[in-house]
């Protein structure tokens, strides 16, 4: 019979958090630059003086 290997289920566990983890942290990255593009584009448009 073989031996099971201890903390498998923990390190399975482990590693999908960790990778669902990097994914949220890259997209909230992305819509954050996403966010600062748009914002520095309209403080530059003629539309400025209606949202003041």
């Amino acid at each position: 019979m073989k031996k099971r290997v201890k903390g498998f289920a923990f390190r399975l566990v482990g590693l999908i958090l960790g990778i669902i983890g990097a994914t949220v942290s890259i997209t909230g990255i992305v819509f954050s630059v996403i966010g600062l593009v748009q914002a520095r584009r309209c403080k530059h448009c003629k539309m400025e003086d209606e949202f003041r």
